[in-house]
């Protein structure tokens, strides 16, 4: 059964994300930027050298890391910093956001035990910089507070009695949920067409060329797997599985070795692979888009 506003909840849970950092920078005053164009420039400066801006760089190094690893396992909802996870999922996104919040904190702590010395560092060594500065300096418990990390699971649910929701209000909520669903079902089809034409394309060129990469392989086999685990219950079409069912048949049992080291086994696959990207090319009414970083 595929995925519709009805049984979404049925099929899986919705995840927010909420992180927050903290920048470390300042607008640079009029004085600073006299001598540019200021409809056009907008300058900033660091507060902190560059030893303690790595260190807050590698705290949102990580939030991005853990926010990805997320956005892996689930799909993108039509609201910044929420996700679809699929039932099977849940438990790993969680305990990964979890041991993500840990391993947080040790580097926020790190950098809250740096943060005055910091502070010191940078005016010995860009004096005037902080002379200018010096007021928008937060206390060290702001600077740690800045840097939250949580997560909250969602759901919109039927108006209760004495409720403040009205009947009304809740069925044009519903309204905009169902084209959020529908927006998400078009992120799919446009993310797995895109993908996997431009991946049979790729393999087409290389058996032209001579040079089939198993890399290309493996980050299709990759991505063959993320469909049946993240995207098959948004698959609706009748037409987009034909063709994913075309292209897993095509690459069944090869590999690059066997392609560069068979010429007459490399023009079968290339004809076969050719069928299955013009499956891809036919499909109507999808509109292309970006494919995914393998």
């Amino acid at each position: 059964m595929n995925i519709n506003e009805t049984n979404i909840y049925e099929k899986g849970v919705l995840i927010a994300i909420h992180i927050g950092s903290y920048a470390g920078r300042k607008k640079l005053d009029k004085e600073q930027m006299k001598e540019l164009p200021t409809e056009i420039v907008r300058g900033v400066h660091d507060l902190f050298d560059k030893d303690f801006k790595e260190m807050i760089k590698n705290i949102w190094s990580f939030d991005n890391e853990a926010r990805g690893a997320v956005k892996n396992m689930s799909i993108q909802f039509p609201l910044d910093g929420v996700y679809f996870l699929k039932s099977e999922k849940i438990e790993a996104a969680i305990n990964l956001l979890e041991e993500a919040k840990e391993k947080r904190k040790i580097l926020i702590n790190e950098a809250v035990e740096a943060y005055d010395d910091a502070i010191k560092t940078f005016a010995e060594k860009y004096p005037d910089f902080y002379q200018k500065a010096k007021s928008h300096y937060i206390s060290r418990e702001d600077f740690a507070s800045r840097f939250h990390f949580d997560y909250q699971l969602l759901k919109i649910a039927p108006p209760e009695e004495n409720s403040v929701l009205t009947p009304e209000m809740y069925k044009r909520e519903m309204e905009k949920f169902k084209q959020n669903i529908d927006e998400m079902k078009n992120e799919v089809l446009a993310t797995i067409t895109q993908t996997l034409l431009e991946t049979t394309e790729r393999l087409k060129s290389q058996c032209d060329d001579g040079k089939p990469n198993q890399r290309t392989f493996n980050n299709l086999n990759k991505f063959l797997k993320r469909i049946d685990d993240v995207y098959s219950d948004f698959i609706d079409r009748d037409d987009l599985k034909n063709a994913i069912a075309n292209v897993r048949a095509s690459i069944l049992g090869v590999d690059a070795e066997s392609l560069r080291s068979q010429e007459d086994f490399k023009k079968e696959f290339k004809t076969a692979i050719s069928s299955a990207a013009d499956c891809i090319k036919a499909l109507p009414d999808i509109q292309l888009k970006r494919s995914l970083e393998f």
